[in-house]
């Protein structure tokens, strides 16, 4: 593995953006097709877990509806973040400062969902296939993966390019790919570049 696609990939480097405040992926706010799909009742409340959680705007907002959140961070700069404003605004969710990947026995086949939002484009693409094990292993039986996956057009990274195709071979087993498209209401710096996945463990 070169050196310019480990850049970044380290827990160090990204715990650098937080001392540096560059935080050039965050949003700001709840990604607006995960608001979409909550207005629409494709989302439903029950538990939910967000990997790479960062400073936790999903997190927030699905918390402020009722959702039984959890939030998953390897950064302390972005857990110290996210607990702060779960505290200013007197709401509960489980926020853990660990990596996904070690995630134990205890949350097997526990959550009704996952929200997928810029953390499979940050893992280098040798790890994938373990987050689509991670993933099979906590969801529920006939849980949710409502993914937006970020294809750069780019080489090297983070964030790694994910194409349509990407998408398909590494999910396609574990999961029933229930929708599949280039979404056409991401964020403006986003537009055109993420895919809308809603997938069903089988």
């Amino acid at each position: 593995m070169t050196e310019e696609i480990r850049n970044g990939y380290e827990q160090v480097d990204w715990q650098k953006h937080y001392d540096d405040n560059d935080l050039a992926w965050d949003l700001g706010e709840a990604a607006n097709p995960f608001v979409r799909l909550w207005e629409d009742k494709v989302l439903k409340p029950g538990t939910l877990i967000v990997p790479g959680c960062g400073q936790g705007h999903e997190v927030i907002f699905f918390a402020e509806r009722g959702f039984q959140v959890t939030g998953v961070d390897y950064t302390s700069g972005a857990v110290g973040l996210l607990r702060k404003t779960l505290k200013d605004k007197k709401l509960n969710a489980n926020i853990l400062h660990q990596d996904f990947f070690s995630l134990d026995v205890a949350h097997d086949r526990t959550y009704d969902n996952l929200l997928e939002q810029t953390f499979f484009c940050a893992i280098h693409p040798d790890q994938r296939p373990a987050y689509v094990e991670t993933v099979s292993r906590i969801l529920k039986p006939g849980g949710l993966l409502f993914g937006l996956f970020y294809e750069t057009g780019e080489g090297g990274g983070p964030p790694f390019n994910t194409t349509e195709a990407d998408v398909q071979n590494h999910f396609a087993a574990a999961f029933d790919i229930e929708r599949l498209e280039k979404c056409s209401f991401s964020s403006e710096k986003r537009r055109d570049k993420e895919w809308l996945a809603v997938m069903r463990k089988k």
